[in-house]
């Protein structure tokens, strides 16, 4: 049986790529960080391998590839706070270039690396970006988006130098159970549910069910191209769209009214101020404006490769709303 090594087993989106993997008979190892505990996999230890190492320190990694057959890298800083970048310098791009290396080192056939849409740039309203989109044009940039695309070149020089294959898959943004309660996804389907949404942004994204990202990945690691890019989302929707499906899920009242985009703004300016009083950036508010910079633009993405490619059928987001809810549920 193939052997499938999970970097991230422990997050919102690399435990439930995990979690879809062993209820499927898949023989998994999550790497996990030493003094870390399951996350998204509470629930299903027994049934899949722990194997300790932090991506940043290469010859733990080493040892943790041996006997690996495939690798999905899901690890990584995926938080848009520009105070970060040092982090992110450390993690989404060396540490990126640690895994491709020791998994080629190690005799693995093949890396599928969870990017992101960011990493392609953010397209300007009425434009839907493919992979070749020219990050030049990109109407902003932020840590984040300079980091997964760095970590993206640092898999593949990886590749080159040890002759493993790697895949990129530039995922949209994924609705799914254990994501950051203040920077994720999970934080806004619970605002709704608590009937917090009175107002919406302007802007919009490419979102991505847990159904889809599944399926990409797996798709990417059979079929996809060594050294290619491809995007995998669901639907490019409005953040008024989103928010009513999420209402319709939750049950709760629709939002009537769109946050002028200049208040959005301001809003972000003083989140950035609150955010400085504190050392940890992690207790800066969301609303900051390297967020604010992407709440009010419509950032949409064509996923034609991959449904040319890989088979791509994109799916709706009700049941990844609804797993979100139902963890959401189970915390209060």
């Amino acid at each position: 049986m193939t052997r499938i090594l999970i970097t991230g087993a422990s997050g919102s989106l690399g435990s439930a790529f995990a979690r879809q993997r062993i209820e499927a008979g898949d023989d998994i190892v999550a790497l996990l960080r030493q003094g870390e505990g399951p996350g998204g996999l509470a629930r299903h230890m027994g049934h899949f391998e722990p194997r300790y190492a932090d991506i940043r320190d290469a010859e733990a990694l080493g040892r943790a590839m041996q006997g690996i057959d495939e690798v999905h890298h899901f690890a990584g800083v995926a938080v848009t706070l520009n105070r970060l970048h040092r982090l992110m310098e450390e993690v989404n791009v060396r540490g990126t270039g640690n895994v491709v290396r020791a998994a080629g080192e190690a005799g693995v056939r093949r890396v599928v690396y969870a990017s992101s849409i960011s990493a392609i740039g953010y397209p300007r309203p009425g434009e839907l970006a493919d992979e070749d989109f020219d990050v030049a044009r990109s109407v902003t940039r932020n840590s984040y988006m300079l980091t997964k695309r760095s970590g993206e070149r640092a898999a593949l020089s990886a590749a080159d130098a040890t002759g493993t294959e790697v895949v990129m898959v530039n995922l949209g943004a994924v609705i799914a159970p254990y994501s950051h309660p203040t920077y994720g996804w999970a934080m806004l389907v619970d605002n709704v549910r608590r009937g917090r949404m009175r107002a919406y942004p302007a802007g919009g994204l490419a979102m991505c069910a847990i159904e889809d990202m599944v399926q990409g990945m797996r798709a990417a690691m059979a079929k996809g191209q060594h050294g290619r890019r491809y995007i995998v989302a669901s639907a490019n929707l409005s953040y008024r769209e989103l928010i009513s499906q999420i209402c319709h899920v939750v049950g709760a009242r629709e939002p009537r009214f769109q946050v002028p985009t200049p208040l959005v703004h301001a809003a972000g300016l003083a989140g950035a101020a609150v955010g400085a009083l504190f050392r940890d950036p992690m207790k800066s508010p969301f609303i900051v404006p390297e967020n604010t910079a992407l709440m009010v633009r419509q950032l949409y993405y064509d996923t034609t490769r991959a449904q040319q490619e890989l088979g791509l059928r994109p799916t709706g987001l009700h049941d990844s709303i609804a797993a979100v809810a139902r963890w959401l549920d189970e915390g209060d």
